[in-house]
């Protein structure tokens, strides 16, 4: 290895050296959290997250869709959060519900649109004042840290209590004057907690701490004595049925397209055919009616010379030592197969000078293709 080699590869070695020192003096090791999409039931369940959490903490906890009595077994110490819509609770449920409150229950719920509209939810439980309140905010924050960024806020349509239930409330977020964002009340043996919205305990709000401390204490009642059941949605009806009572708008514009589709893809129907006459010509009637034309354009000379010219192609393919024959030969070898006379057979190949010498040469033509 001469010295301009060594030299080069001493460089190359120190540049790589220098790299490396310099990667390891600026490396910093670091741990970083990518939040992913929610998948699975978290997807459509908002309150997947309190389900969960309360399953470590060893607190049964469910999820439902339903409100069937067989799914829906509710016991007296038992919670139901109704996480949808309470409007759509039907009379039946509506009143075993109420029933089980007042048997010792504590049942989560908003208002939501119901406020200021009778609903066999609320008409039940006898809580809830028609007269709508205003929109309202209230923040929170984490009673240990205190931060600013940490806050909590309870955003909603503010809703009155009955006159009786005022005086039952045990915890609110408001008063009876201006409207209420939380109220606890008491209903016979158990208590219902309206909530203004569900927000701070759905989805990812648990994460906070002022959230958990919020969630916790929307469960005090009777928590750690009995199944929590969360209703985060109620089935509707079938398809078939919301299709018929909400969708025929949609029924009826695709029945016009298709009714438009096959109108233009059918065929045009123009008037009825009238019945064919009874004295129609027959097929030979017609043939006959062509061939009289094509006579009186020349004479019959073209339909004589495509006859002529049929019954030699046909011979000379029958009989290949006939397609050297010319003239008297020829006549007097298809007189041979045929055996009729040779000048009847010369006439018939010479071009008709009348309608009966045409007539005549078709007949001894036809005489000579007939043959094998």
């Amino acid at each position: 290895m001469n010295r301009r080699t060594l030299t080069l590869v001493l460089v190359l070695l120190g540049a790589v050296l220098l790299l490396l020192a310099g990667f390891f003096a600026t490396f910093e090791r670091r741990d970083v959290t990518e939040t992913t999409p929610a998948h699975g039931e978290a997807r459509y369940n908002r309150f997947f997250a309190l389900q969960e959490t309360l399953r470590r903490l060893e607190l049964p906890a469910r999820s439902l869709t339903t409100l069937d009595p067989k799914h829906l077994s509710l016991q007296s110490g038992d919670t139901l959060l109704l996480g949808d819509d309470a409007s759509r609770v039907d009379v039946a449920d509506a009143a075993r519900i109420a029933a089980w409150v007042r048997g010792g229950g504590h049942l989560l719920l908003s208002p939501g649109a119901a406020t200021g509209a009778r609903t066999p939810m609320f008409d039940a439980l006898g809580l809830l004042d028609p007269h709508p309140g205003d929109y309202a905010c209230s923040a929170f924050e984490d009673a240990q840290t205190g931060k600013d960024d940490d806050k909590l806020r309870l955003c909603g349509a503010r809703f009155l209590l009955a006159g009786a239930a005022t005086t039952a409330v045990e915890a609110s977020i408001g008063d009876a004057q201006g409207g209420y964002l939380f109220a606890r009340t008491r209903l016979g043996k158990g208590r219902v907690s309206l909530l203004a919205s569900f927000a701070p305990i759905s989805r990812d709000q648990l994460k906070r701490a002022v959230a958990q401390q919020f969630a916790w204490g929307l469960l005090e009642p009777n928590r750690g004595h009995g199944t929590l059941y969360i209703v985060y949605a109620l089935d509707g009806p079938s398809f078939l049925t919301f299709l018929w009572l909400r969708g025929w708008p949609a029924l009826l514009a695709l029945a016009l397209l298709l009714g438009a589709w096959m109108a233009m893809r059918s065929a045009r129907l123009g008037p009825l055919m009238p019945a064919p006459a009874l004295h129609r010509r027959a097929l030979l009637e017609h043939v006959h009616a062509a061939g009289e034309f094509v006579y009186r354009r020349d004479g019959g000379r073209s339909l004589h010379r495509l006859a002529s010219d049929t019954v030699l192609a046909r011979l000379r393919r029958r009989d290949p030592a006939c397609a050297m024959l010319n003239g008297d030969a020829l006549y007097a070898r298809l007189a041979e197969r045929s055996a009729l006379d040779a000048a009847q057979i010369a006439q018939a190949f010479q071009s008709p000078a009348n309608a009966q010498a045409f007539r005549a040469s078709i007949i001894t033509l036809a005489r000579l293709r007939s043959r094998p």
